[in-house]
């Protein structure tokens, strides 16, 4: 095997590109085609309103399954997979792109 220069992907870069995906190549083109629409729907919501520490936390508790679910349900609705870090940098930055901040650089990055 050889080694490569990439950074391995992170949890969450995986689940993205597997909701791009499947809204992108036309299997799930409306919000209703979600598996378990209400449910996941309702979830959503309740992530959506929720604080960025919160939601942070509930994306990384739950199943695979249900995470790629909610993302596509962000991308239907938002336009883009990454709408629940829309308002936190500093998590989009840790969650997404695996990259660990100073805690400097998390203030400036997440206004309060």
């Amino acid at each position: 095997m050889f080694p490569t220069a990439a950074l391995p992907r992170t949890r969450f870069a995986g689940l993205t590109a597997r909701a791009r995906n499947i809204v992108d190549s036309g299997l799930c083109t409306r919000t209703t085609a979600v598996p378990d629409y209400f449910a996941r729907l309702e979830q959503y919501e309740r992530l959506a309103a929720a604080p960025a520490e919160d939601r942070r936390a509930t994306l990384a508790a739950l199943d695979d399954a249900i995470v790629v679910d909610l993302l596509v349900l962000a991308y239907l609705r938002c336009g883009t997979p990454y709408a629940p870090w829309a308002d936190t940098l500093a998590g989009f930055a840790e969650d997404v792109l695996g990259i660990t901040t100073w805690a400097q650089l998390h203030r400036r990055l997440d206004p309060v």
